[in-house]
């Protein structure tokens, strides 16, 4: 039966999830009430939550994976805008990548490529998408590690669920005004209200405008979204809505690094301003992404219910940017050269899932079941332009060249530059992605303190690729048909808040190669297997949840090429990633909130085609060791009643990336090292605010509060470095009138 009693289940949304993100799906919520119910009347099943579309109750404490969810009571009192803010601020993720506006979210050794909205996997987070504002987003959920059950082909790192504001069952009127550092302005407004006793809208707006704190580089977005529900009887709503962003940023690449020496020795991060800006000052992204939904739900009986959901996705860029080769400076030439580039990208992605959960009486107990299908494409077109060696740029004293002709759609006659005749050098191309699957997962409790989690997937995957121009040329690609995913776990309430957990899930990765297998088989997909073991504990009445992993992941069939058989590849790399993860979410006092926690990460290469670098870590930019914690408290009574008091910690220990130098049989140095290394560091975040009246508060943010100079992202001594941000302030006044 369907329970919303908070006393089923007093917790926030921190400390729920589904049955079905136990094998790694996360939920969606239905928003068909007030945000203070949302926060104790959880109930989860199958691939969705909410108390309108649920029977089965399943805590996050009873879920055996890794899970964290950002509510949005966190992205305000932290000030998340963006996802990339979301997962900064994630524990166990490290956010790394060479192009400003395209990050790589790094989970467990590997990057995340299986993302979801509302629970329903989509391939519309590729390029030409940029990185999504969190406006639109009730909250984020993040399962690290394979995800493969419920999304099909991807990486063993996780993956993101974004969940949508959903209209509520009474009226409330939100608002939101800050201004800081770089003068960043931000304003939302957000509207829900019933129309009826059986409908009801949600709509809302916003616009940011900012400088960066490096030279030059500005940002601007302005979103909207509106999404209405319907009930078309008794048993049955109708959902649907859309959103619009148009997102205006200036794009870089970073900065170089110092070459390593004659001696072999590591290159060097730049030690410059971190103002310091290396692209033009006529960089310029230009997104704008439309996108459609509709979800419909039918409770067949008071233990099974049939969803059906739908997402359509159009995104435009165009990119026109200079940035710096991938050449290093030394400490004394800064001297580098220029490259012009400009992208016309357009893509549309199409995703369906329909889904059956429920429960039946099994072993005196309600056993859950979830059955279901989803279908996902995605098709990208990408015209290009790129001038090598254009111009040049002098690290230590920038002067940004002139804006050179650039036309993706047509190859120019060559000019004069400072190194001699540039030629354009034009591409284009159209990529297309399908993928249909069958899942299934069941949750079997044999006695009262056992639960017993089994499912498996078949997934049909396929690619297409071909040339634009002149005209349309033939198409080529490959499929993998009837790819299975199993997954298996284990739950052991040892009491009522505590148990111990165990479970097993894999992941299947498609990859291409432009030589063939020297066993003349095809090229298979990379596969991914992961052991996880842990602890949750909950407490202070559920709602606090405390929680212990270690995992093991083991990758293979990752291509290997000997220097001595050049025209064929092996496929016998293998990886491997271990760790351990512990997190705090929830609340420790009344008013008390925190999250956050501390990860270890260690990633080897077991096999390769360099057996020299066997035994080393595959993606060095993951620290070994990571904090990241925030915690607020709100006095609710006395003299301070209505302050509130918030502080986070991040902490990373030493990284490094690049290539070390090599040598030849006599010892005589061939190619430098390109490694750059960034050393421990910790950054401290602080908020204080303070509620006037009921719906009416004023909130400061000062974010790297020290001043720390870090570097946020590391990549070679040719670019792709990136400094952290200088301290900021933002003050934000908020409105919420119900």
């Amino acid at each position: 039966m369907l329970t919303t009693t908070s006393a089923r289940l007093r917790c926030s949304a921190a400390l729920a999830s589904l049955a079905g993100f136990g094998m790694g799906v996360p939920a969606f919520a239905e928003e068909a009430e007030s945000e203070a119910e949302r926060a104790s009347n959880i109930v989860v099943i199958g691939k969705t939550y909410g108390v309108n579309v649920g029977k089965t109750v399943t805590p996050l404490k009873d879920v055996p994976n890794t899970i964290t969810v950002i509510t949005r009571e966190q992205v305000e009192d932290q000030n998340l805008f963006s996802l990339e803010d979301a997962l900064t601020a994630t524990a166990g993720i490290t956010v790394n990548g060479v192009g400003s506006e395209d990050p790589s979210f790094l989970s467990r050794g590997f990057a995340i490529d299986n993302y979801l909205i509302d629970g329903t996997p989509t391939k519309s987070f590729g390029y030409p998408a940029v990185v999504p504002d969190l406006f639109f987003y009730d909250r984020v959920e993040v399962l690290r590690g394979p995800a493969g059950l419920f999304s099909g082909a991807g990486n063993p790192a996780g993956s993101i669920n974004l969940v949508r504001k959903r209209p509520l069952d009474t009226f409330q009127l939100q608002g939101a005004l800050g201004f800081g550092s770089y003068d960043n302005l931000r304003a939302e407004v957000d509207l829900s209200t019933p129309i009826s006793t059986s409908a009801a809208i949600r709509m809302g707006a916003m616009v940011q405008d900012q400088d960066q704190f490096y030279d030059t580089a500005h940002r601007t977005r302005w979103a909207a979204y509106a999404t209405a529900s319907v009930d078309l009887g008794e048993n049955t709503k109708l959902t649907f809505g859309g959103t619009y962003d148009l997102y205006k940023p200036a794009i870089q690449s970073g900065l170089p690094g110092i070459i390593g020496g004659d001696d072999g020795s590591d290159g060097q991060l730049l030690d410059v301003p971190r103002s310091t800006y290396v692209g033009a000052d006529w960089n310029r992204l230009r997104s704008e992404t439309w996108t459609a939904f509709a979800e419909i739900t039918h409770n067949l009986s008071d233990n099974w219910t049939l969803r059906a959901s739908g997402l359509y996705s159009d995104a435009d860029r165009d990119d026109v940017y200079s940035y710096i080769g991938n050449q290093p400076v030394t400490a004394t030439n800064g001297v580098t050269r220029h490259v012009a580039y400009r992208a016309d990208g357009a893509a549309k992605s199409h995703s369906l899932d329909l889904n059956l959960v429920g429960s039946f009486p099994l072993f005196g107990q309600d056993q859950t079941l979830i059955v279901g299908s989803d279908y996902q494409d995605g098709t990208a077109d990408s015209y290009y332009t790129r001038l090598s060696n254009y111009g040049q740029i002098d690290i230590y004293n920038p002067v940004y060249p002139d804006e050179p002709p650039l036309d993706p759609y047509q190859t120019l006659p060559p000019f004069e530059g400072p190194y001699g005749p540039v030629n354009s050098r034009n591409g284009n191309g159209r990529t297309q992605i399908e993928q249909y699957g069958l899942y299934g997962q069941i949750r079997l409790s044999p006695i009262e303190s056992l639960t017993l989690v089994g499912g498996g997937r078949f997934t049909w995957w396929e690619t297409k690729s071909q040339a634009l121009l002149p005209e349309p040329g033939p198409q080529s690609g490959y499929k993998i048909n009837g790819q299975f995913t199993p997954y298996a776990g284990v739950v052991w309430d040892v009491t009522d808040q505590l148990n111990l957990y165990a479970s097993y899930a894999d992941s299947f990765t498609p990859q291409t190669s432009s030589t063939p297998r020297a066993d003349g088989k095809d090229i298979e997909p990379l596969v991914g297997d992961q052991f996880e073991a842990g602890t949750k504990l909950s407490l202070m009445n559920e709602q606090l949840l405390l929680s212990l992993a270690a995992y093991q992941i083991t990758q293979s069939n990752r291509l290997f090429t000997d220097a001595d058989l050049p025209d064929v590849v092996f496929q016998i790399g293998k990886v491997r990633s271990r760790g351990i993860e512990a997190e705090a979410n929830g609340q420790i006092l009344p008013g008390w909130q925190v999250n956050g926690g501390y990860s270890y990460t260690k990633t080897k290469y077991l096999e390769d085609s360099n057996p020299l670098v066997e035994g080393l870590s595959f993606v060095p930019v993951i620290p070994k060791h990571m904090v990241k914690l925030f915690s607020n408290y709100e006095v609710a009574d006395g003299a301070f009643e209505g302050a509130s008091l918030g502080a986070g910690l991040t902490w990373f220990s030493s990284t490094f990336g690049g290539t070390a130098a090599t040598f030849d049989s006599d010892g005589a140095l061939l190619t430098r090292s390109s490694i750059v290394r960034q050393g421990a560091y910790a950054v401290v975040d602080l908020r204080a605010g303070y509620e006037f009246s009921d719906g009416l508060s004023l909130g400061l943010n000062v974010k790297n509060l020290l001043d720390k100079h870090y570097y946020a992202r590391i990549s070679s001594t040719g670019r792709g470095n990136y400094y952290g941000s200088p301290r900021t302030v933002m003050m934000t006044l908020r409105l919420n009138f119900r």
